[in-house]
């Protein structure tokens, strides 16, 4: 049977492995995202094989 973990327990095992966790985000301090257009960057040409095929 595993064994069980109280919550106290539990967070000071979080607080051994990752150490003080930051401070939580207020919702205030969100942002919102905003999507930009991709810039118009020149288009790469196919590579194309001879008549031959590969060498």
């Amino acid at each position: 049977m595993p064994e069980r973990f109280t919550d106290e327990e539990l967070a000071f095992l979080r607080f051994a492995r990752f150490g003080e966790l930051p401070p939580r985000v207020l919702p205030d301090d969100l942002v919102e995202v905003v999507e930009t257009e991709q810039p118009d960057l020149p288009v790469r040409q196919a590579f194309e094989i001879g008549p031959g095929g590969p060498a």
